[in-house]
């Protein structure tokens, strides 16, 4: 009754400590180019306040590079921890349950990959170019002039990408779900009646949230609406499948 438990704890040790020192190396290297590091972080920031940060205490700088390059190595050594979990499980399991955690992890880091992408090049530009329009203002005989901390900036951001990826992935993970219950019927049949609030309720979002700016507000509603009408196209077709 032991062997079983000893070969399975065994091939648990050894996996461990394999992805433990590939996370130790990639940190190590990852420290070793903390100027490049830093750089990829704050590179949205460069054309803003001509980039300039200020840090408060001595250990500052070199917290923010340790969180920056901890972070970065659990996002590169995340395929490799999937690769040891999936031959790790997969004695034990069913072809469905192997396809279903095959997907699921390519789809979690396939959206924080994306996710990622779009923040840092799409979205923070437009969300600092509309904060920096506060930087300097005059009121009444004062200028307030704003100062960026480095580590907040770092804290905030990387934050802000945890929050939509996950946003997006519970989004997708929803889809999948309907997909798998019922495919997609009783989904279509909501997005049929809500359609009109939907619309209605982001466009009163982004109006609150986006910067006041005519061009950004236009492009993103119209990027909306077509990501809706082609996710609703997509429900019709699933909905006409089934009742064909």
């Amino acid at each position: 009754m032991q062997i079983p438990l000893r070969c399975y704890l065994t091939e648990f040790k050894f996996r461990l400590v394999y992805f433990l020192l590939s996370f130790s190396f990639s940190l190590l290297i990852i420290i070793n180019h903390h100027e490049a590091v830093i750089f990829f972080e704050t590179y949205t920031f460069l054309f803003i306040n001509d980039g300039r940060f200020i840090a408060t205490h001595i250990a500052e700088l070199f917290a923010t590079s340790i969180y920056i390059s901890f972070n970065l190595v659990l996002f590169i050594n995340y395929p490799f921890l999937y690769y040891h979990c999936s031959r790790f499980l997969n004695s034990s399991w069913y072809k469905s349950q192997v396809w279903f955690f095959k997907n699921m992890q390519s789809l979690t880091f396939v959206t924080f990959s994306v996710t990622l992408l779009l923040c840092y090049f799409l979205i923070f530009p437009y969300t600092f170019a509309f904060l920096d329009t506060w930087t300097i203002t005059t009121v009444y005989a004062f200028k307030v002039q704003l100062e960026a901390r480095i580590e907040t900036y770092v804290c905030w951001t990387l934050q802000t990408v945890c929050l939509l990826s996950n946003i997006v992935y519970l989004f997708f993970t929803r889809i999948t779900y309907f997909y798998l219950v019922d495919n997609m019927i009783n989904l279509h049949l909501f997005f049929r009646e809500n359609k009109k609030y939907t619309l209605f309720f982001i466009c009163l979002s982004a109006s609150v949230c986006l910067p006041q700016e005519s061009f950004i507000q236009i492009t993103f509603l119209i990027c909306i609406i077509i990501l809706l009408e082609l996710f609703f196209l997509v429900t019709c077709l699933f909905f006409a499948k089934n009742n064909v």
